[in-house]
C-alpha cells in the first residue's frame, strides 16, 4: 500500500517567484533518492501538493515542508493509503492551479462529504495538463 498525503498552504511570496524554482529543484532531487513522487500545484498565493511513498518517510518528508518558511498556513487536507501510486511518473511534477481548479478544490475541503476521488482525479487531471 502507498501512503498519500495532500496538503495546501499560503505562499509569502506570490507565483512566479525565485523560491518556486528552489522548491521544484529540491523536491525532484529529494523526492528521487526518498523514493516519494507527488506533485506540486501553484496558485497565484499559495500551494497545494501531494506526496505520496512509504508512510513514515511522506510523514517525516512533510514534517519537514511544514517547517519551510517560505509558506504558512499549512493544513493536512487528506492522508491514505491506496494500493497504487497516482503520481508514479514523477518524482514531483508541478502545475499552475487555476481559479477555477482553486475553486473546486477549495470546495471540496470545505465540505463534510468530500469525496477524496473526485478530489486526486483532479489534482491528477492538472497535472497531466501540465
Amino acid at each position: 500500500m502507498i501512503y498519500q498525503l495532500l496538503y495546501t498552504s499560503r505562499s509569502v511570496v506570490p507565483r512566479g517567484g525565485g523560491s518556486d524554482l528552489e522548491i521544484l529543484a529540491s523536491a525532484l532531487t529529494n523526492n528521487q533518492k526518498l523514493g516519494v513522487t507527488g506533485c506540486l500545484l501553484r496558485e497565484e498565493s499559495g500551494f497545494c501538493q501531494v506526496l505520496e511513498g512509504a508512510k513514515d518517510t511522506v510523514r517525516g518528508l512533510f514534517e519537514h515542508i511544514r517547517k519551510d518558511e517560505r509558506h504558512f498556513g499549512v493544513t493536512e487536507r487528506i492522508n491514505r493509503l491506496v494500493p497504487a501510486r497516482s503520481f508514479a511518473s514523477w518524482s514531483m511534477c508541478y502545475g499552475a492551479l487555476s481559479a477555477e481548479d482553486h475553486a473546486f478544490l477549495s470546495r471540496r475541503f470545505a465540505g463534510e462529504a468530500r469525496n477524496l476521488a473526485l478530489v486526486f482525479d483532479r489534482v491528477r487531471a492538472i497535472a497531466v495538463a501540465s
